[in-house]
């Protein structure tokens, strides 16, 4: 099974998030395409002996680049091959490593995907501090659940051609002829300094603020984004 990751500016999340799955008995590749990372993920990467980086790097401006490096992840990945989608801020249960083992290409037919439950976590912080608090793992200790639940998201797939991500920022797979729920978690955490998730909304948002800009409706729905950052989907706001 081929694990498809996507990042950029991730050096302290590489080494928790992929020795926790690294090597387990399903993973035969890891591929990683990087949005041209500034700091040491590439270098912190290419430490496991798994892992394939590929760099693409990510162009604040355009109005498709999220789901763009998406399908630059699952272009790397053959045919007929099976593929789970991890983000380096996520982990998988052990309920979900189990059901990973037992599945095969065999028993998942072409065209079939498969949803995957998500548990989203917030995490405690340090006094009068944005920065989480780290256990042994080097992962957040979790506070609470938040969000919500199941949030089940396509991310179990046998790689076939006419497969395409389509709508920026939050993405629908489309040219799949069956979908199957599994409950079987795989646990997003809140970021490591809470600061970073409005730089990602920013982003995110500076794509859909482009894309009304050129007039250019959205493939599938809007991103509502929150209150507070309601601006950011305005394109004068970025002139």
């Amino acid at each position: 099974m081929y694990i498809g990751m996507k990042c950029t500016n991730e050096q302290y999340a590489v080494d928790r998030c992929i020795s926790d799955f690294h090597d387990e008995p399903f993973v035969d590749k890891i591929i990683v395409v990087d949005g041209g990372s500034t700091d040491y993920t590439v270098q912190e990467l290419n430490e496991f002996s798994k892992v394939q980086v590929f760099v693409h790097p990510w162009l604040d401006w355009y109005h498709n680049m999220e789901v763009n490096q998406s399908n630059i992840v699952l272009s790397y990945i053959p045919n007929g091959e099976l593929m789970f989608i991890l983000d380096f801020d996520e982990k998988m249960s052990d309920e979900l490593k189990d059901y990973l083992i037992k599945v095969n290409a065999d028993n998942l037919p072409e065209g079939h995907v498969r949803s995957v439950s998500r548990k989203t976590v917030d995490v405690f912080r340090h006094d009068d501090s944005p920065h989480a608090i780290l256990g042994e793992d080097g992962w957040p200790i979790i506070s609470n659940q938040i969000g919500q639940y199941p949030d089940y998201q396509c991310r179990l797939l046998k790689k076939d051609f006419k497969m395409h991500w389509v709508n920026s920022p939050h993405h629908v797979l489309i040219g799949f002829t069956h979908n199957e729920n599994v409950t079987a978690d795989i646990i997003h955490y809140e970021k490591d300094d809470f600061r970073k998730r409005h730089d990602i909304e920013r982003k995110w948002l500076r794509a859909q603020a482009r894309r009304k800009e050129l007039g250019l409706t959205f493939d599938v729905f809007e991103c509502q984004p929150k209150k507070e950052l309601v601006k950011y989907g305005d394109p004068e706001t970025w002139k």
